[in-house]
């Protein structure tokens, strides 16, 4: 059987300019609190792109894009190759009350700080956060875990994927691809922070048993 596919069809807001993702992060700062103010934390889905080198030696570029989803009516697509990283956006990402979410998460983080010095906090790994749900170490992708959990294919052409995340516009096709990762994470987190904990059921015979709830 075919599964649907796992596509964004809210608006997609495109900022490449220092003072378009500032008032991007502006805004989504001001929607981001009035959230927490009936919840300690909020999430985001959470991505990035770079552009990649397929010569030996020559390292990868700079974080290029940087993708924001926090429900299903609006995502941003940042531009950061040709915007950088104003104040507003360093205190949304700085910000650990702000759950970012996304599968590998924590090495999306790793790179943002090598390339621009800034430390994302409040950062949670999909693939960990199913495994505490699901049960097992599996090793998670957010393909993988789209199949799974929502029950629908995540698309990752590699014409798109990889293609050049550093040019002066970016194609509706890479906006659409862009949008749909971060989409894709915050669905998986509401989705995963709903199940039961995979936990230890204590029958009567007083035998444990490991019983993942799925």
């Amino acid at each position: 059987m075919t599964l649907p596919v796992m596509k964004f069809s809210g608006q997609i807001s495109y900022s490449r300019t220092f003072d378009a993702v500032e008032k991007a992060a502006t805004k989504l700062l001001q929607i981001l609190q009035e959230k927490t103010t009936d919840m300690m934390q909020t999430a985001i889905g959470f991505d990035i792109e770079w552009k990649p080198t397929f010569r030996k030696g020559v390292p990868p570029g700079k974080v290029a894009v940087m993708q924001i989803c926090g429900d299903t009516r609006h995502c941003h697509v940042l531009h950061l190759i040709h915007s950088g990283i104003p104040q507003n956006l360093q205190l949304l990402l700085e910000d650990p009350t702000v759950l970012k979410v996304g599968a590998g998460i924590d090495g999306d983080a790793v790179k943002v700080f090598r390339d621009y010095n800034i430390s994302v906090k409040g950062v949670t790994d999909l693939s960990f956060h199913a495994n505490q749900k699901l049960g097992g170490d599996h090793k998670w992708g957010l393909a993988s875990l789209t199949e799974k959990l929502l029950s629908k294919q995540l698309k990752k052409p590699n014409k798109i994927r990889l293609g050049n995340w550093e040019a002066p516009v970016l194609s509706k096709e890479q906006l659409e691809y862009a949008a749909t990762d971060a989409f894709a994470s915050w669905c998986l987190y509401q989705a995963i922070k709903d199940l039961p904990d995979a936990q230890k059921v204590t029958d009567r015979s007083g035998q444990v048993d490991a019983v993942p709830q799925e």
